[in-house]
């Protein structure tokens, strides 16, 4: 009997426990990499800053030790966007946490310069941006690396200036994996 009622109690406790409440629900959905490149919300961010700006479908070929081939071959996903023939725009890639992945790739983004960062708005748990160089207003290269939610995103681009430019696109990458 007291297997019974203990085996009851702790249905009870479980159920307690969860709420159809439309917010709690949004909190346990688990992030995932996008399946697809062609993100609206990400696009649309582009494009607020590179009028013109699309998905740019690119035949990816990492070369090795590089975080593309890292992202690419832990299940994840590379994609670009903005105006292909005027060269601007900025790629993102979405890799599943595994294996430690990011703790391998961390001691690359040191040793080239990257800086942990905190995100203004953002709750991520960690973050690393890299920012060289400049010349007549053009950011050479520019990238951050965060994790959040277990998902490795690498924001790059040519012509971001500072975080707060970047931040719309960070959201919507971010956004694209719930």
């Amino acid at each position: 009997m007291k297997i019974i009622v203990s085996l009851v109690t702790s249905l009870l406790l479980l159920t307690a426990c969860g709420s159809t409440d439309a917010d709690s629900q949004s909190e346990n959905v688990i992030a995932q990499v996008p399946a697809s490149c062609e993100i609206p919300e990400v696009i649309d961010e582009f494009v607020a800053q590179v009028p013109g700006s699309k998905y740019v479908p690119t035949e990816w070929q990492a070369f090795p030790d590089t975080d593309l081939a890292a992202a690419l071959d832990n299940n994840g996903i590379a994609c670009t966007y903005g105006i292909q023939v005027a060269e601007v725009g900025g790629t993102v890639l979405w890799t599943p946490i595994a294996e430690n992945i990011w703790e391998q790739q961390k001691i690359s983004w040191i040793e080239f310069g990257e800086t942990p960062i905190d995100l203004p708005g953002i709750d991520e748990t960690s973050a690393y941006v890299l920012k060289e160089g400049t010349e007549s207003g053009e950011m050479h290269v520019w990238k951050i690396n965060l994790l959040i939610n277990d998902v490795w995103i690498q924001v790059g681009a040519s012509f971001f200036q500072n975080v707060e430019e970047a931040l719309p696109i960070i959201k919507a990458a971010i956004n694209a994996t719930r």
